[in-house]
């Protein structure tokens, strides 16, 4: 492959004066020089092509350019991933792992800015009529909440990423996201530990909920090398770290929350109360229906030799699940298939998420510490991350690249022209008024969720089934969440401040 760089400023103008000029009477094929003002372009190549369900790398080549014109190239091997992906074959999503000259070694290098990695995701998007709703979650999600604990990334447990336009084979495929991966070396999990005699001590661990790896998934097993395991009917899990040592040892953690954690104790004792409320809180505000039940999400425990019980907190912490969100795709009114746009958006409604809670969430959900955290977070988020104006904002800044880089038109103009599409809009601007105006909504239906009337942010009440609540015009107070006013209470006066 020859390293494609344009050297003076001047010719990158040049350059892109003339494919605006010719881009109305291309075909959209011959994009080869579509090198933009705003978005790097990933090239790769290899022998053979992506097919659904491929299991073996293809090694190949990538080659980098950034917008400054600077190029990264070096040896890569690539292989396509994803379930729902795996059906939209016309704009792929895969995995690329960067190697040494022989392809005999993971080599770590930093792109674009992200950290120093050797595994990066290249995600097509192919379902997101907007290509966003992924990387705007995730930047959500990294604005909002941080680990427990302190790691070189600043406590950081979302992806990274930046959009890219891709060719493979030289052939044009249009608008990705380059992210990093949750792993090992992002959460600061212990390395496994091999001792003299060949044995491994397993420590850190990773989960991923959902894995087609182990079939059938009607009753608890594991598969021949124990890198996936069924803990309980239709609930998979694999062993995304250490996976190159699945043994039973690295389950029992998993196992054992499953078969015997179901109390709000034992969630209490074992995870983090905060970091399951900022996942409630992600997955309610954003709406993202492919993240609330067995799939799309991990569970981390920094060190499975340490002692729940230890008297030095900072030593039983380490015991201690982490919930992480993954794929959030689906979400902003998104539906799986790409299958709600133009105005017509998800309408699960933020008391049904509630009321339909997965382990370990489903543990606490009527717990009264949880729920005083859960609309903590809320009222913390509706100020930040979460805001109307900052998810417009994200919205806004994406939807300005796409569209004055041309990146948007040329996919557009690109796929307009092929039989077989993944799921876009044509008006961009359009479609992302729209999300505007459904999250505006939602942000507002957060809001009377948890009691919160024009940004004030009323009382909640004890629970209790026995007092009645009325306002002082005799009309009974069915909600939990008082506004500051006088009320009478079980035949009381009361003054709410």
């Amino acid at each position: 492959m020859t390293p494609t760089s344009y050297r003076t400023v001047s010719r990158k103008i040049l350059l892109s004066i003339v494919i605006a000029l010719l881009l109305p009477f291309q075909s959209g094929i011959n994009l080869i020089s579509a090198q933009t003002a705003a978005l790097p372009v990933l090239r790769v190549s290899f022998n053979g092509k992506f097919k659904k369900g491929m299991t073996e790398y293809l090694n190949g080549m990538m080659q980098l350019t950034d917008v400054d014109g600077s190029v990264i190239e070096m040896p890569a091997v690539f292989k396509s991933r994803g379930a729902t992906a795996s059906n939209y074959m016309m704009k792929p999503s895969f995995n690329m792992k960067l190697r040494s000259a022989d392809y005999s070694e993971e080599v770590d290098t930093t792109l674009l800015g992200i950290r120093s990695c050797s595994s990066w995701i290249l995600d097509g998007m192919a379902i997101d009529r907007i290509c966003m709703r992924n990387r705007v979650c995730f930047d959500i999600w990294n604005e909002f909440s941080r680990l427990p604990y302190e790691t070189q990334y600043d406590g950081r447990y979302g992806t990274i990423g930046h959009f890219v336009e891709v060719y493979i084979n030289d052939k044009y495929y249009g608008i990705y996201c380059l992210n990093d991966r949750i792993n090992r070396k992002l959460l600061d999990l212990k390395k496994a530990k091999e001792e003299k005699d060949g044995s491994v001590e397993i420590r850190g661990v990773l989960y991923k909920s959902g894995t087609s790896d182990i079939n059938p998934q009607e009753k608890p097993g594991y598969n021949e090398d124990s890198t996936a395991c069924v803990v309980s009917w239709h609930n998979a899990w694999e062993l995304t770290y250490p996976d190159e040592y699945g043994c039973l040892e690295a389950w029992e953690p998993l196992q054992d929350a499953f078969a015997n954690g179901k109390s709000a104790e034992y969630v209490k004792k074992y995870f983090y109360l905060e970091n399951l409320a900022d996942y409630q809180i992600l997955i309610m505000a954003l709406s993202i229906g492919d993240n609330w039940g067995n799939k799309n999400h991990y569970l981390s425990i920094r060190n499975i030799t340490k002692d729940i019980d230890d008297p030095l907190p900072t030593e039983a912490d380490r015991r201690r699940f982490i919930l992480i969100p993954w794929d959030l795709d689906t979400s902003l009114g998104g539906k799986f298939d790409g299958g709600y746009y133009d105005g017509n958006y998800s309408a699960w409604a933020v008391k049904n998420i509630s009321s339909n809670a997965f382990y370990p969430i489903s543990a606490v959900i009527g717990d009264a510490e949880y729920k005083e955290i859960l609309r903590n977070r809320w009222i913390e988020g509706r100020k930040g991350a979460f805001s109307i104006e900052s998810v417009k904002a994200k919205l806004e800044k994406y939807r300005d690249l796409f569209i004055e880089s041309g990146a948007w038109q040329r996919m557009v103009t690109y796929f307009d022209d092929q039989k077989s599409r993944p799921k876009y809009v044509n008006d961009l601007t359009r479609e992302i008024r729209l999300v505007e105006e459904w999250y505006e909504a939602r942000f507002h239906e957060m809001d009377a969720y948890f009691g919160i009337e024009d940004g004030v942010d009323m009382i909640m009440m004890p629970d209790s089934d026995e007092k009645a609540i009325y306002d002082l015009s005799g009309r009974k107070i069915e909600s939990e969440f008082l506004a500051p006013g006088i009320y009478i209470i079980d035949g009381d006066a009361v003054v709410i401040e």
